[in-house]
């Protein structure tokens, strides 16, 4: 992509929230190492699960870039959280940031193989198990017809009352959207326990 756009000159924006949650990998460079016109944003969101503080980051090596981007901030974000900055600045301090992020990691690595070891037993599910981040797509291979809007429709009510995402929402109706985020914390078996009942009605 970098090669593309540096033929056009053109800008190139990538969103880096999932830096660090590679899981074939090393960690991927960052665009605004490869690119001179590359940008990168990120935020404590995603990785480092702080998504009530709502704050992010954007990295580029073109000074007017960043003033350009310094005013625009001015402009549309006059109320700052002063709080969520100092809690974010402390998070990302080298020494807490690697604790933090390797914690992370081995809770959501658990997580991980936990999904996948579900998805691999179960005769109604397949997907491509990410390389990287929290989610990914999960194809129903099992009853011919069934979609995702179905499924999810059906997750809501009673006696599952559980949130599922359609793959609707991303063009591909025969998916659902799995996250393994969240850690211990996330009650992984609990939902999978929900969705094992729930694809049974559907068998």
């Amino acid at each position: 992509l970098a090669a593309i756009a540096g033929l056009h000159n053109s800008w190139l924006v990538v969103d880096e929230v999932y830096a660090g949650l590679e899981w074939t990998r090393q960690r991927m460079p960052s665009i605004a190492g490869l690119y001179e016109r590359g940008i990168a944003t990120g935020s404590v969101s995603k990785v480092f699960g702080m998504q009530g503080l709502r704050l992010g980051w954007m990295i580029c090596r073109d000074k007017e870039m960043i003033h350009d981007a310094l005013v625009l901030r001015e402009y549309s974000s006059q109320i700052s959280n002063h709080l969520g900055e100092a809690i974010a600045e402390v998070a990302l301090r080298p020494d807490r940031r690697s604790e933090l992020l390797t914690r992370i990691r081995a809770g959501s690595l658990e997580n991980l193989e936990k999904l996948t070891r579900f998805i691999e037993a179960h005769p109604a599910l397949s997907w491509h198990r990410p390389e990287a981040g929290l989610i990914g797509l999960v194809r129903l291979v099992g009853e011919a017809g069934l979609t995702g809007d179905a499924l999810a429709a059906r997750a809501l009510q009673p006696p599952y009352r559980t949130f599922l995402i359609s793959g609707s929402a991303y063009g591909k109706p025969d998916h659902i959207r799995l996250g393994v985020g969240g850690g211990a914390a996330a009650n992984l078996d609990e939902g999978l326990e929900k969705l094992a009942a729930l694809l049974a009605e559907f068998a």
